[in-house]
């Protein structure tokens, strides 16, 4: 089955500014795939080629099967997209900016009122239908984009900086309506710059940097990519031992680094030997009593992949 959301070699240029360079992935229904990368990386044009806003200057784009440049109103009706920028309707309230947007899809009267309902109970703006929009926090002001962009039930949605100016408790509210979305079998593409965010929802991770796409996969594939040939290894054994743990260490030709911080052992060691560590000490009579692989943040990965290039 074709993926819900199909990138193909895409290219997007303006004057000497190549901001999107021959990128390509794909995000298949109920998954929900993350975009990070330094500001100016080219994700958001990226977005708004998907989202058919923008033209590429090569490649193409599938939504379900339909390319956006010559199935461009098929495919707005399949997606929903939520931009990075909020425009606040002076005098509308929040019944009134729903019922708008809705009417723009076409639905029925008794369709728009069940849609707006769904959507308010959704993004919990329930009870709140006659607030004045321009009178709305930042958090309610994301809620409401996002209650705009699943008016219409879009089965692919692409969200722009949702969590941008939310509080940690709006974020997590927020993050827990992202895996409702991907467990309604929705495909979903979302740019963040807040990375545990990124972390806690995607199926898969695409990092962008000068407008190409410089790695892409699961964090724990992205893990694996970035740890190369070696293991990072932090350990803390019986009060005392410290020094003589780390003098059985350094003597393995497979250790390139070893040292004590603060009482913890961190050890650098070549990743198909990692167990060795634990072997030797045990061997040694050395009782442990924490031990963890390092295997990396997201946070750790996007450093080690990224210079801060911009396009």
């Amino acid at each position: 089955m074709a993926a819900a959301i199909e990138v193909q070699n895409v290219t997007r240029t303006y004057d000497d500014l190549k901001a999107v360079d021959s990128i390509s992935l794909s995000v298949p229904r109920g998954a929900t795939m993350g975009l990070i990368g330094p500001n100016g990386a080219g994700k958001t044009t990226l977005l708004r080629i998907i989202a058919t806003l923008t033209i590429p200057d090569s490649g193409d784009v599938f939504i379900d099967g339909l390319s956006v440049r010559t199935r461009t109103r098929e495919v707005r009706r399949r997606l929903g997209f939520m931009p990075a920028e909020f425009g606040c309707p002076r005098g509308m309230t929040i019944a009134e900016y729903l019922e708008y947007f809705a009417s723009l899809y076409e639905l029925t009267a008794a369709e728009r009122r069940r849609r707006i309902r769904d959507v308010c109970e959704l993004t919990e703006l329930s009870g709140r239908e006659s607030t004045f929009v321009s009178g709305l926090s930042t958090g309610n002001r994301q809620r409401l984009l996002l209650a705009k962009t699943l008016l219409h039930d879009p089965e692919v949605l692409i969200l722009d900086e949702p969590a941008s100016g939310l509080d940690p408790r709006a974020r997590n509210e927020l993050r827990a309506i992202i895996r409702t979305l991907a467990e309604l079998d929705k495909a979903i593409l979302i740019s963040s710059h807040i990375l545990p965010d990124i972390e806690n929802v995607s199926d898969s991770i695409g990092i962008i940097e000068a407008g190409r796409l410089v790695l892409q996969g699961s964090l724990s594939t992205l893990q694996q990519s970035a740890a190369g040939t070696q293991q990072r290894v932090r350990l803390r054994v019986q009060k005392g031992k410290e020094d003589s743990a780390v003098e059985h260490l350094k003597v393995l030709p497979e250790v390139t680094d070893c040292c004590v911080t603060d009482g913890e052992i961190r050890v650098v060691v070549a990743a198909a030997d990692s167990n060795l560590v634990l072997e030797t000490l045990l061997k040694a009579g050395i009782r442990i009593r924490t031990y963890t692989e390092n295997t990396g943040s997201l946070e750790e990965i996007f450093m080690q992949s990224t210079a801060g290039k911009v396009t």
